[in-house]
């Protein structure tokens, strides 16, 4: 389940994401009963979210400036059929070492595992299962390297500085 690194979610040296961000709280995931559907537990979904972010040099230690909350909402899920679709919903925050909301968004991300995936439709729901939770990951680092691209200042960078005047203008001859 971990979101693979793509040219939208490499990070900037100077990202203030990069090796800044821990996984602070995770919530919503469910065992897998014998008896029942497969599902995705809390720990798995911690674990790929975990990885994905270690993956695109976003993880820090657990005491950095920025801390994730992410909760795994629900997971709609077909009863059964050929093609199994599986619709995550996973809501994700991103708050700042003095807890101000930098990233709150929830993102629905649907995957269908078809039939050649595998003969099996308790095994096809459970790639299903894992295909919905990888792309709602994806969509989200996307989502965080874009947001942060366009206001670092939100997640601790520092302001950008003003740019020296050019040698002969107004403001350096005065």
């Amino acid at each position: 389940m971990i979101a693979p690194v793509t040219s939208q979610t490499i990070l900037p040296e100077n990202s203030p994401l990069r090796n800044n961000v821990a996984v602070h709280t995770v919530t919503g995931g469910k065992e897998t009963s014998p008896m029942w559907m497969s599902q995705v537990s809390t720990d798995d979904f911690q674990e790929a979210l975990k990885l994905s972010l270690r993956q695109h040099t976003i993880l820090g230690a657990f005491d950095a400036p920025l801390r994730i909350e992410a909760n795994l909402i629900d997971l709609d899920q077909p009863i059964m059929g050929f093609d199994m679709t599986v619709t995550a919903h996973a809501r994700y925050i991103v708050r700042t070492e003095d807890g101000e909301t930098a990233f709150d968004r929830t993102f629905v991300s649907p995957f269908t595992a078809d039939f050649s995936s595998n003969f099996l439709g308790a095994e096809r729901l459970r790639l299903a299962n894992e295909g919905a939770v990888k792309k709602s990951i994806a969509e989200f680092i996307s989502a965080l390297v874009k947001d942060a691209a366009a206001d670092p200042t939100r997640y601790g960078a520092p302001p950008a500085a003003d740019p020296a005047p050019a040698p002969g203008s107004a403001a350096q001859t005065s």
